[in-house]
């Protein structure tokens, strides 16, 4: 009805719009841009938007303690810091400057903010540090925005993993509507799971196997299954949370 030129969402509402207009046939043909933020925004995202409407995904990243902190290169599709505005460190376990391709906290400094301000703020967010641009803009790179701490699952040693569980075979499995994964121990995830039909012993099988094969070793996997997996207050969406307490992992530790 609205035959919008661009539209700005969540990417997780980007994603399941373009499912749906694949599904319906529907096409918005006045359509230039989808443009994302306040969520990691996922490779199929991307490509869901370009095979459902034929138009490109912008990224931005920013958060409510400072403000814009980087955008996507016109050319590309790794971030620019907005320098002007938010100084920008990308810290290794030492604290110290991560090479282009690593991957560490993100710290910020803001440039802006008389009221209140933040020096060397730790946003709890993980980024992969980039290289100068061929764009010749000259501004920071991030070549990735990874994600939240607590979108990390983390072993009883300690360690920690960004999970790549590749959603997108899930409906190859059985009729996933939404999923998401709650480590509630250790060694334990939950799948909370909303389906199209209930799924069968050997769907349940298949699909607890698809998960292990992409989970450090002796993880074990339930399921729980929901009418629906609500977002938060502000519209996000996530579909992993770890709820391993903090005092769990320093009495691991």
């Amino acid at each position: 009805q609205q035959q919008p030129d661009y539209l700005l969402t969540h990417p997780s509402l980007a994603a399941e719009l373009a499912k749906s207009s694949i599904a319906r046939g529907v096409h918005l043909p006045r359509l230039r841009e989808v443009r994302t933020t306040g969520e990691l925004l996922a490779a199929q995202t991307r490509e869901l938007c370009r095979q459902a409407w034929h138009v490109p995904v912008t990224d931005t990243y920013s958060t409510n303690e400072v403000g814009y902190i980087a955008l996507q290169c016109p050319l590309h599709e790794h971030y620019h810091v907005q320098a002007e505005g938010v100084l920008v460190e990308i810290l290794n376990e030492r604290s110290a400057p991560c090479a282009p391709g690593e991957v560490g906290r993100v710290v910020a400094t803001s440039l802006h903010n008389f009221a209140m301000p933040l020096i060397r703020y730790d946003l709890g967010d993980y980024a992969e540090a980039g290289a100068a641009c061929a764009c010749g803009r000259g501004l920071p790179v991030l070549n990735r925005i990874i994600g939240r701490v607590r979108n990390m699952l983390v072993t009883a040693t300690g360690e920690r993993y960004w999970p790549a569980i590749g959603s997108r075979s899930f409906v190859d499995v059985a009729p996933i509507l939404q999923y998401q994964l709650v480590q509630k121990e250790f060694d334990l995830i939950e799948t909370r799971l909303v389906t199209a039909a209930p799924l069968t012993a050997g769907q349940e099988d298949a699909l607890r196997q698809l998960l292990l094969s992409r989970l450090p070793p002796g993880f074990r996997v339930t399921f729980a299954y929901r009418d629906q997996i609500p977002r938060s207050a502000g519209g996000k969406y996530e579909d992993f949370v770890c709820e391993v307490a903090a005092g769990s992992i320093a009495g691991a530790l």
